[in-house]
């Protein structure tokens, strides 16, 4: 193979295939211009379809984007950037309402309320929309509005290279899944919505698509990262059957007021952690207390945590089984009826869940790279150190809708510009050394072995040892990666070239995640150091990551942005 096999070309190409980028899609359409969505797996999977449907909007009279940003910030340990907060707040109930008016049949407890049912940790009021379809309702009518709009869709395409010319984006290089080759598409203007990052850890929420390549892509594209430590772990998980381990249960709030976690003792270990607010402190604190319970040797024998719903009052029993009918199904599945009916305890542990880091983004979505815009989990600064439940549904649609109207903006000022031939074929080249190769290692070894690396070192809990062994041992696997091979030499659905691919960008992810969680001195949020186990108020202030002129990683510690 020589050269990129195909050529497309568009006004905008959105790159990710979650909700962030259909809504974007949406509004760069409506705005009378022509986006092009690709995708790395099929059209909304990821991330967007596995949420609960649950989105944080200030419903209540009583309510107010005020306290919606007070709590943000809180939650965050006000290292969020303010902007994208207020931002955030404001136009929420606006942005969510929209969906209506475009046709999505919302769920309702009566016909003037909307159904937010609970107050979710964290939040100061009940803010949290609750659909009885989960996502999927929400999921399926953004599918047909997209395909009403006639907007084109390419799948199973991942991007590989993002190409920079003159510091504005010209395009990207994609590996075809299907056709087993390369192919270049260039933009006027490129939304990078390529989601999370979770297979980097050994457990995980996310979807096995959501391996972060984004971050490495967009770093090499000059673009500036800003907090990349701060990873959410969710407090409960299934943790077995191994088929779906990590697999997300939620927040005790789930589970009834009266819901209680025990250790292996029998202990409610949440008095230590949390007196005042106990299960329902926010998401950082009891996934921390339930990982260090498990940790210490004071889990049960299976290296667990025990849920406790058996105090709650049956009647609240319905609520739940309509809001989570995914979640209850699989508790009975893997723990029996009676305790998906709150009938006896169930076992659970943490799991990787959300990015709160980034590539740096203001309040429209641009980067530091002209015409490179970013939204949803793969921008920074909108959660700070830590998300509250339900804020990642409301990000998508604000910024999403906002990405896609600057987009549109930026298309009438923005000409094609071409792509050197020569650069393509250095990009192809390196694509296809996987298959060259018969005595290197590979992917998925060295994808096991990252995953191992980063939930021991750079997960729950961190220290300066354990996250210097990290990046020596993430250093030493990105050389090794430069020998992965296929067994496979089909060119056609060969899903360990992809993996190759995939590897080599998630070593990259992991670095810079490692790197940014070593310079921050203190613990803030998700990100908590067992050398430096208080908050700091010296170091409110972001980790900024960027590239040199020599392509090292420069590390920089700025004022947190207003």
């Amino acid at each position: 193979m020589t050269g990129a096999n195909k050529f497309y070309k568009t006004d905008i190409l959105i790159i990710g295939g979650g909700g962030s980028a259909a809504i974007a899609a949406l509004e760069a359409s409506q705005q009378g211009t022509k986006p092009l969505l690709v995708c790395k797996d099929t059209f909304l999977g990821g991330a967007t379809v596995q949420a609960s449907g649950g989105t944080s909007i200030p419903f209540l009279q009583e309510d107010s984007p005020e306290t919606f940003i007070a709590d943000t910030l809180s939650s965050g340990g006000f290292l969020n950037n303010r902007s994208l907060v207020k931002t955030l707040a404001e136009e929420a109930k606006e942005t969510f309402y929209e969906l209506e008016q475009y046709g999505l049949l919302l769920d309702r407890s009566h016909p003037d309320q909307i159904r937010a049912i609970k107050r979710s940790e964290g939040h100061s009021f009940i803010r949290s929309y609750s659909d009885r379809r989960q996502m999927h309702g929400i999921v399926n009518f953004l599918k047909r509005r997209v395909l009403e709009q006639g907007i084109p869709i390419l799948e199973d395409r991942m991007l590989i290279r993002l190409f920079i010319e003159e510091g504005r984006i010209r395009g990207g290089l994609f590996f075809s899944l299907e056709k087993g080759e390369c192919e270049v598409i260039s933009a006027r203007v490129v939304i990078l919505a390529t989601g999370g990052c979770g297979q980097l850890f050994s457990l995980t929420t996310n979807a096995n698509c959501l391996t972060g390549e984004g971050y490495a892509l967009a770093f090499e594209s000059g673009s500036e990262m800003v907090d990349m430590e701060m990873i959410q772990f969710l407090p409960l998980a299934f943790p077995y059957p191994k088929t779906i381990q990590g697999a997300i249960i939620g927040m005790c709030s789930l589970f009834g007021p009266k819901v209680r976690l025990y250790n292996g003792l029998n202990e409610r270990y949440m008095e230590r952690y949390a007196p005042d607010k106990l299960e329902f402190a926010t998401r950082d604190v009891v996934a921390r207390a339930n990982y260090l319970e498990i940790q210490e040797g004071r889990g049960t024998t299976r290296g667990t945590i025990i849920v406790d719903p058996t105090g709650n009052d049956p009647s609240l029993l319905k609520e739940y089984k309509d809001s989570s009918a995914v979640i209850y199904r699989m508790i009975g599945e893997t723990f029996g009826e009676k305790a998906a009916n709150w009938q006896v305890p169930f076992e659970a542990i943490p799991s990787q869940h959300f990015m709160m880091g980034g590539v740096k983004i203001d309040e429209n979505c641009c980067t530091s790279v002209e015409n490179l815009l970013c939204c949803g989990e793969i921008s920074g600064g909108v959660h700070g150190a830590n998300r509250l439940s339900g804020n990642a549904l409301t990000e998508i649609y604000v910024f999403g809708k906002r990405a896609g109207r600057k987009a549109a903006d930026q298309v009438s000022v923005s000409p094609f510009q071409s792509i050197h031939p020569e650069i393509v074929q250095a990009e192809v080249d390196k694509a296809i050394l996987p298959l060259r190769n018969s005595d290197g290692i590979p992917p998925s070894k060295l994808k096991r072995a990252l995953q191992k690396v980063m939930w021991n070192h750079v997960g729950i809990v961190r220290d300066r040892e354990g996250l210097e062994t990290a990046l020596r041992k993430i250093r030493n696997l990105r050389r090794r990666s430069a020998h992965v091979y296929t067994q496979c030499k089909e060119n056609h659905w060969n899903r360990q070239w992809l993996e190759s691919l995939e590897v080599g960008l998630m070593l990259q992810t992991a670095e810079l995640i490692a790197i940014s969680a070593l310079s921050r001195e203190e613990s803030r949020g998700s990100h908590y150091r067992r050398d430096f186990s208080e908050s700091n108020p010296l170091w409110l202030r972001n980790v900024v990551l960027s590239k040199d002129c020599d392509g090292a990683v420069k590390v920089a510690m700025t004022p947190v942005s207003n």
